[in-house]
């Protein structure tokens, strides 16, 4: 009897295979030869799976946004302050996995310039985390019986709270040893200063 392939799963260890090429050589640098020999595969086997290095690419990138979106989803059941405080905190290169995911990221921003195809994934990608944001923000406001808010603008406090993520990121990423985890970790809890995101 043939044995029974994962096909999902086989698809995502070639994407964990590419991230790992492109965090060492970049996207150019990321052949389809050099994913199939990253994961033990042959090129022959890995187009079974992925007809072009494009194919590849997009499908790379999405999943590792994935792995954030799955986080947030196993913060449901927390009170809405804890799971903005965990997600924010998961969007920073504090793990291996993390700065992995952060690296491939920027390899693809500058490839986006070009790629349409790659720059509507980060556009979507960030819409969509900012509107995870906006809802816990809202979430807190409600459980505070606070309406308005402190600031009555969640939508701008979750630009604030993205960009302050974004930026000690960039920091740690090319600055690592004056931002180790924890100096990351104590910099965001700096920022969360507005009492609409429960740090009083």
């Amino acid at each position: 009897m043939p044995k029974l392939v994962d096909v999902d799963q086989r698809r995502a260890e070639l994407a964990d295979a590419a991230a790992h090429v492109i965090a060492r050589h970049g996207i150019d640098g990321a052949s389809m030869r050099g994913v199939a020999a990253e994961a033990g595969w042959t090129t022959g086997a890995l187009v079974h799976y992925f007809s072009s290095k494009q194919e590849l690419l997009a499908f790379t990138l999405q999943s590792s946004l994935q792995r954030l979106r799955s986080q947030q989803a196993d913060r449901a059941h927390l009170p809405p302050a804890e799971a903005l405080r965990g997600m924010l905190l998961d969007a920073l290169p504090t793990t291996p996995a993390a700065k992995l995911h952060w690296i491939v990221t920027l390899a693809f921003a500058a490839q986006a310039s070009s790629d349409a195809q790659l720059a509507q994934i980060q556009r979507d990608a960030y819409r969509s985390f900012h509107a995870a944001v906006t809802t816990l923000l809202r979430r807190v406001e409600h459980e505070a019986d606070e309406p308005d808010g402190p600031t009555g603008e969640p939508e701008r406090e979750a630009e604030r709270l993205i960009g302050l993520v974004d930026g000690i990121a960039l920091q740690a990423l090319f600055d690592p040893e004056r931002w180790a985890g924890q100096r990351q970790i104590d910099t965001l809890r700096d920022g969360l200063d507005q009492p609409v995101v429960g740090t009083e």
